[in-house]
């Protein structure tokens, strides 16, 4: 990815998970971290290979909803 993309990526995912409250954070290998929300969204870090993938589900703000629309 380019240096934009990495931003806008950061950008999404500080929007998607402004004001949530952590939960519990967990690891389920040496590769992998999943951050568990109260509201029930989940943030998985997970590197493969020399690439570090962010997900981020059950996300329910009007920005994740609109963002999900434009992909």
């Amino acid at each position: 990815m380019k240096q934009r993309e990495l931003e806008v990526e950061g950008e999404k995912a500080t929007t998607l998970l402004a004001g949530k409250v952590v939960k519990v954070v967990r690891r389920h290998n040496e590769n992998e971290v999943l951050v568990e929300f109260t509201d029930g969204a989940r943030l998985f870090v997970e590197k493969k290979g020399k690439i570090l993938e962010i997900s981020i589900t059950g996300a329910t703000s009007r920005d994740a909803k609109s963002d999900r629309g434009r992909e």
